[in-house]
């Protein structure tokens, strides 16, 4: 069994393509949408379709919360906030009821997949800091763990008592525990414009960090053909 694994898609449907033609390329059976399926690009209800379509399993994100309960925009940036309430106003019925139906944690394969802190998934906790990533892998159950929500593509493994961040893209899952974040596919945060994803190979028992370009031309085109803030289309070209 190989899972493809996505976060943080941010109504980026260029960018969301580019990841599931390289997934297949890489002969995956499943996909898993770490949610942020929506927010700050302008093309969420397409997001949402391309995800029906190849059937993926698919976790709540906080902007897909917001979404769906507008009580829940004030939590956010007033940049956030706005696309928030303009992407409300894209959404079909059908794609409410999509991200709807999502689960806010996850496990399969023994391994727990959410958003953010699989241990309080609905708390939003960012795992950027070395601090939080410690404490969540001192207390979490599984021994694999796949997260999104911080837009950085990371690798941590905790032997004993030590959690160290590992550098590898490509790396084999051994008696230790595990936490995967890979990355965002629409809105990447880390310096490295291009969309990422990951592919666990289950059986074979490895982890795999991907890029991909995309046209983040036309991706950018949309936003700012949408009168949304052109910072959300600048962002994409810079990986920021």
């Amino acid at each position: 069994m190989r899972l493809a694994v996505l976060a943080d898609i941010h109504g980026n449907l260029e960018a969301l393509e580019a990841a599931l033609i390289a997934a297949d390329r890489q002969r995956i059976d499943r996909v898993v949408c770490l949610g942020d399926v929506v927010g700050y690009g302008a093309d969420p209800v397409g997001c949402v379709y391309r995800l029906q379509e190849v059937d993926a399993l698919s976790i709540m994100g906080n902007h897909d919360q917001a979404v769906l309960d507008p009580t829940q925009v004030r939590c956010f940036n007033p940049l956030a906030r706005e696309t928030l309430l303009r992407t409300r106003e894209l959404m079909t019925p059908e794609a409410s009821t999509y991200l709807g139906a999502a689960a806010y944690r996850r496990v399969e394969h023994g391994a727990v997949f959410a958003h953010a802190n699989p241990i309080r998934p609905e708390a939003w906790d960012s795992l950027l800091l070395h601090d939080r990533v410690t404490w969540c892998m001192e207390r979490v159950d599984w021994q694999v763990g796949f997260y999104g929500h911080t837009h950085h593509s990371a690798i941590y493994c905790q032997m004993r008592s030590r959690v160290v961040p590992l550098t590898s893209s490509t790396v084999a899952i051994g008696p230790h525990k595990y936490l995967i974040n890979p990355g965002s596919v629409g809105q990447p945060r880390d310096g490295d414009w291009r969309a990422a994803f990951a592919v666990w190979d289950v059986d074979r028992r490895f982890v795999e960090l991907h890029r991909v370009e995309y046209a983040v031309a036309k991706a950018q085109e949309k936003i700012r053909q949408a009168s949304w803030p052109p910072y959300l289309a600048d962002r994409l070209a810079q990986g920021e």
